[in-house]
């Protein structure tokens, strides 16, 4: 058995397992899909005309408040309007000066070209959909000819994750079916099986295949090489109904660790997580139910059974029923048509219970939270600081989810975007000072500051009551360190470090001040003076002048 046969056959084994440990979440999956998004959902052996069945939904809140999470999340996390993250040494006092600042800036600006010219926002934005539904995203961040890196997200259901100790994802085996003439294209006519090929000299250029492609840690390799066996991620491709002695359709590999997979609340022992839209799932449940009465009870009213007499039984088909229309009829009963039965139920009682599911739907999904600045009444927040006085209990909330998507997604995008722009030497210059220092990444989106202003509050409140002691007790302002509150007040605001002046900068002004002032007290004491200086000059000119007999006033006192 050759090389190729025996790691397929490793990898084989491999996916059954994965496949195995993910099949108890598939039926919760699958009617999340079903009574909220059909259109999200791939599970293995799906057919095409089964993935978008929306014959199961009756009421669309929770399709609304998904889509109404995912752009709030988009625009409050990654907005490709404005910075979300910026570069900062370990070293604070490191990054006030001004080289390393300039050059930490110049690297964010062409890290944002870079995201901003690839697929990365769309892929984001899908992938926040993904996390509300499932609980998970998953998307491959990979090298790009055309625009450096590309995003592959990846359809829920087509994946098996498995996770490291840290519970991040580093083995990915997912599965997908393409058309001949896109296998050919991208792995080349002679890496195909014996079967491809045939299809191929027939034309059959839409038959479609399953892939399978495993990417997994290479446990054994020669570190002394970089070749494509001996990355640190492996990363093979081979055809699902393939001969035995069919190969790789590719094997090569990643530096670094290209699975992009940020989960909503993970447990310890998990590798899928819960998602908001799990718990909003007995709502939409009942939804279904109660809409679907509610169709009932209208149809009853508007159309409702009827019952005649039996003398109509054989000229049935000729009773006129449509509005406005009249039938006469020979009714010794004198009852003609009528309801069967009445229906008494109140239609309000049943919209009251359905409009509160819905509302229980859309808090579940925090829609409340993503829609606050349309759905509150007066004055709207303008800043974050004004969203965290708001809604400072649904911030907390959601905090550790925005800690779970930076840890989950946004690090690993940028480290690896970083990786690969030096490694392209698409970087500037790192100035000397920074030498060894690592760099850390902070996150200033909308979302991230105003989690953060949360905690402004703590200060403010500080400084208003130091300044109401100030009156009883002047040195009181002793106890507060003016420069440091607000440093530590601009950084949680997320303001530019560049708005800021730096340690060495500050010295300076107050240097230049203080001199500027020992010159103007020195001026305007020599203004004071010099009304006595200039009387005293005077005098003493009348004193040693000479009238007109000669003598001076000082000799005619006898001083000289």
């Amino acid at each position: 058995m050759s090389h190729d046969e025996e790691s397929i056959q490793y990898y084989k084994r491999r996916l059954e397992g994965l496949k195995a440990a993910r099949c108890v979440w598939e039926p919760l999956w699958r009617e999340l899909s079903d009574l909220i998004a059909p259109t999200r959902l791939r599970l293995c052996g799906q057919v095409a005309n089964e993935r978008a069945r929306y014959d199961k939904m009756f009421d669309a809140t929770g399709s609304f408040a998904l889509r109404i999470l995912a752009s709030g999340m988009h625009s409050g996390i990654t907005s490709p309007a404005r910075p979300w993250f910026r570069l900062r040494t370990s070293d604070s006092e490191l990054n006030a000066y001004a080289p390393v600042r300039e050059y930490l800036g110049r690297v964010e600006n062409r890290m944002r070209e870079v995201f901003q010219s690839s697929n990365l926002y769309n892929a984001f934005h899908l992938g926040y959909g993904d996390l509300g539904l499932f609980g998970q995203s998953c998307a491959l961040l990979v090298e790009d000819d055309d625009h450096l890196i590309r995003m592959i997200p990846l359809i829920h259901g087509t994946f098996w994750l498995a996770r490291n100790h840290t519970q991040v994802a580093t083995t990915l085996y997912r599965q997908f079916s393409w058309p001949l003439h896109r296998i050919v294209s991208r792995f080349g006519l002679e890496r195909c099986s014996g079967n491809i090929q045939e299809h191929y000299e027939r034309g059959n250029m839409e038959e479609v295949f399953v892939i399978n492609h495993a990417i997994e840690p290479r446990l054994i390799r020669e570190m002394d090489k970089a070749d494509r066996r001996n990355k640190a991620f492996a990363s093979v491709y081979w055809e699902e109904n393939a001969c035995g002695e069919q190969g790789f359709l590719e094997e090569s590999g990643f530096d670094s660790n290209p699975i992009i997979a940020p989960a909503w609340e993970l447990m310890a022992d998990d590798t899928y997580a819960s998602s908001p839209a799990m718990m909003a799932l007995p709502d939409v449940r009942a939804l279904r139910i109660l809409q679907m009465q509610m169709g009932a009870v209208i149809q009853l009213k508007v159309n409702p059974p009827l019952m005649a007499p039996a003398s109509l039984k054989s000229g049935y088909q000729s009773v006129l029923r449509n509005p406005g229309e009249l039938t006469y009829i020979d009714d010794p009963t004198a009852h003609g048509l009528r309801p069967l039965f009445e229906v008494n139920l109140s239609l309000q009682e049943l919209a009251a219970n359905i409009s509160e599911k819905q509302m229980f739907c859309k808090r579940a999904l925090y829609e409340d939270l993503f829609l606050m600045l349309a759905n509150m009444e007066g004055v709207q927040p303008r800043n974050a600081m004004e969203i965290a006085e708001r809604k400072e209990e649904k911030l907390l909330a959601i905090g550790p989810v925005l800690e779970n998507i930076h840890g989950g997604q946004l690090s690993p995008v940028i480290e690896r975007t970083f990786s690969i722009m030096k490694e392209k030497g698409l970087l500037p210059p790192a100035p000397p000072e920074i030498g060894h220092h690592d760099l850390k990444i902070e996150y200033i989106s909308v979302l991230a500051q105003a989690q953060k202003a949360v905690s402004t509050g703590a200060i403010e409140r500080l400084i208003s009551f130091t300044g109401n002691l100030v009156a009883v007790k002047p040195d009181v302002l002793d106890k507060i360190d003016a420069d440091k509150s607000v440093e530590t007040y601009a950084e949680l605001l997320g303001v530019p470090p560049s708005l800021l002046a730096s340690d060495d900068e500050v010295t300076e002004i107050r240097r230049l001040r203080d001199e500027a002032q020992q010159h103007s007290q020195a001026t305007s004491q020599a203004a004071q003076i010099a009304p006595a200086l200039r009387q005293s000059a005077e005098a003493a000119r009348v004193m040693t002048q000479a009238d007109e007999n000669g003598g001076t006033l000082l000799e005619k006192m006898g001083i000289e």
